[in-house]
């Protein structure tokens, strides 16, 4: 039997137009079996109606609606009955679906304090300690080749915890370096290497904006240099969230061994 959907909440309607066509169909039925039977036992089945010689009488009449409605009744109970299955099993699935929900959603707490766990977990290192591990001065940086500051940015990435690659290079699409934090997420840098007073523009910016996710699917995006940043620059990586590391930034990154994550207040990926 068909059934219909209730309004806004998805359960099921009592099939009303099902249940009035059978209860119609029925009382048809029934309305013409009993002159059928009456004209069959006078040994004339389709006898016309003929009150003046007896063929249909008026308790004929009532009697075929008698029995009409009797033969609908069933219809009516049987759709009820049915309709209570219906809502029965829609209860059951609605159970069922909000389970499945509040597990997933447990799940997803669940995972999401591991990931913002393993995320502190990169904090835990003693500034100290990451001193000592590595931490070159800017006038170190200021004589190293663009290639060696490719390098020392790495080595710093990794001096934090995070793995880290040299991406630079032919065909390297604005990416220099390309690192990976404790809860998977990449993060793609370019290194500009520059005299020391030097201005790196938004053209930079334009361009790993533009292939850090696309090419390398990266959540966040970091421009490190020696040097500074023009204004439009600084304006611009703000609105696209780009993050900027200029030379004091990466003063206290190298040389005060700060950490990358409170250096350019990277979160947790949500």
């Amino acid at each position: 039997m068909g059934q219909a959907r209730g309004h806004g909440q998805g359960q099921p309607e009592y099939p009303w137009r099902v249940v009035d066509g059978w209860k119609l169909g029925l009382v048809v039925v029934g309305a013409l079996a009993v002159p059928v039977l009456h004209n069959w036992a006078a040994g004339s089945p389709l006898a016309p109606v003929d009150p003046g010689g007896g063929s249909m009488r008026i308790q004929d009449v009532s009697a075929s609606l008698t029995v009409g409605l009797l033969l609908a009744l069933p219809a009516v109970l049987l759709g009820r009955v049915l309709h209570r299955r219906r809502l029965g099993q829609h209860a059951t699935e609605v159970r069922r679906r909000e389970r499945e929900g509040r597990a997933v959603l447990r799940r997803l707490v669940l995972e999401e304090a591991r990931r913002r766990a393993a995320w502190r977990a990169g904090l835990g290192s003693d500034r100290a300690v990451r001193r000592a591990g590595y931490s070159p001065s800017v006038e170190d940086i200021d004589g190293a080749t663009p290639a060696e500051f490719e390098a020392i940015v790495r080595r710093l990435f990794e001096r934090d915890g995070l793995r880290a690659q040299v991406i630079g290079g032919r065909g390297d699409q604005a990416v220099d370096v390309l690192a990976v934090d404790a809860v998977d997420r990449r993060i793609a840098v370019q290194c500009k290497h520059t005299r020391r007073g030097r201005k790196v523009g938004s053209d930079v910016l334009y361009q790993i904006n533009g292939t850090a996710e696309p090419v390398y699917a990266a959540g966040a995006a970091i421009v490190v240099t020696n040097g500074s940043f023009t204004r439009d620059a600084v304006k611009w990586a703000s609105v696209h969230g780009i993050h900027l590391i200029d030379r004091e930034a990466l003063a206290r990154w190298s040389a005060e061994a700060d950490h990358l994550y409170q250096l350019v207040e990277l979160r947790p990926p949500l």
